[in-house]
């Protein structure tokens, strides 16, 4: 299935809205968690890909388990922190630092989209890299088609 991507008019003229789309997998198992809408990434200072949960009511992004131990296994730096923060789940609370990574958004059309976005790193945090509103999500342009029947998709673009 080939996927086009969005379009607005702006003055009579239609122009591209999006550019780049992925697909997206909904009720994606992940080790012990189930993420309702699982979206691949890299976080590019450690070459590292990852199934992210897409969780547009998250307040933060956060940094999986998995990506914080490669971030020290590699000993690369994240610099200064820009802040700190406590996330309140169903797993309980977690506090962390909040660090500027880049981010890309893998594209199964058009272009990936790299992202600096923020993210909070927790010790103690064991669950899924979160890809929230504050710091990611608000920097760029999403629309979601999940279309649960067959393969939906993603498709983003910088926010301008």
């Amino acid at each position: 299935m080939t996927m086009k991507h969005l379009y607005c008019k702006h003055h009579q003229q239609e122009l591209p809205w999006s550019t780049g789309g992925a697909y997206v997998y909904p009720m994606y198992n992940f080790g012990a968690y189930k993420l309702i809408l699982g979206v691949e990434c890299e976080f590019l200072a450690i070459q590292t890909q990852q199934m992210a949960l897409l969780d547009t009511a998250a307040e933060l992004s956060v940094a999986g388990a998995e990506v914080y131990q490669r971030f020290l296994e590699k000993q690369v730096l994240l610099g200064m922190s820009v802040g700190t923060s406590t996330i309140n789940t169903r797993l309980g609370n977690f506090e962390g630092s909040l660090y500027r990574v880049q981010v890309q958004l893998t594209a199964d059309w058009g272009d990936p989209l790299t992202v600096e976005g923020t993210f909070l790193f927790c010790e103690g945090w064991q669950g899924p890299t979160v890809l929230g509103f504050q710091g990611f999500l608000e920097r760029i342009r999403l629309a979601i088609d999940p279309n649960y029947e067959k393969v939906g998709g993603i498709y983003f673009a910088v926010a301008e």
